[in-house]
């Protein structure tokens, strides 16, 4: 089984934004319809590593409900690291790539309200910009 990427290809945002999944089948609906209520021009791309919770199936649904979601199912579970790089990938090859492509975990670990603070720094001329728990006042609610 190859991987195989499913979407209108002819969408254009400014935003990229790459979701790797495996397992996620409790988040990615409530996850992307947040991502979707950002005041954003997005498109969204899950990475699913063939998740065997349905993962795929409910991304499939909401594409019909939102025209800006491209899924890439992968044959296997490939990881995070790899994901995150087909991902790139992806965006890049597109005729309308975005201006620019954040990434981030479909469990929640990122909150996607962050995603406005990371792009205003983006927009102000920095060429890449991290969002870190590690960073000096980096943190997430909850955890230590």
């Amino acid at each position: 089984m190859s991987a195989q990427l499913t979407g209108d290809l002819r969408v254009s945002s400014e935003v990229g934004v790459i979701l790797p999944t495996y397992r996620e089948a409790e988040n990615i609906e409530k996850l992307i319809a947040e991502i979707e209520a950002l005041p954003l021009n997005t498109s969204i791309l899950v990475i699913d590593d063939s998740s065997p919770d349905r993962t795929a199936e409910i991304v499939k649904g909401l594409q019909k409900k939102y025209g800006n979601i491209f899924l890439y199912v992968r044959p296997k579970k490939g990881g995070l690291g790899t994901a995150i790089t087909d991902g790139f990938k992806i965006f890049l090859s597109l005729e309308n790539s975005p201006r620019f492509i954040v990434t981030m975990d479909a469990d929640y670990s990122h909150n996607p309200k962050a995603m406005l603070q990371l792009l205003s720094n983006m927009k102000s001329g920095c060429g890449i910009v991290i969002g870190s728990r590690y960073c000096r006042g980096g943190k997430i609610a909850g955890w230590p």
